[in-house]
């Protein structure tokens, strides 16, 4: 079995940290008012560990060069980041 570092791999790995910080100390990620929203922020942090891993594996299948991988999935990591960010200005605010 060959073994790639990718960085959907690390966006997963650091998901599945937040979560584990999430459980273990509420104060790490919300700070200490924000309480109500640790457990729909540990169930989107699961959601995208699973959605991360799944794009991995089908970029894997279909993109056989290292570089071409690190550079497709790089890319999927910036739109969908930027897509956020606007979605959180335009919407709210």
């Amino acid at each position: 079995m060959k073994l790639k570092l990718t960085p959907l791999n690390i966006v997963s790995a650091l998901s599945m940290m937040a979560v584990g910080g999430l459980i273990a100390k509420k104060e790490w990620i919300l700070g200490t008012e924000n309480h109500e929203f640790k457990n729909p922020l540990i169930a989107l942090c699961i959601l995208f560990f699973f959605v991360s891993i799944l794009c991995d594996q089908i970029f894997r299948k279909f993109i056989p060069s290292l570089a071409r991988l690190w550079m497709t999935q790089l890319m999927l990591i910036l739109l969908t980041v930027l897509f956020i960010l606007v979605l959180k200005i335009s919407v709210f605010g």
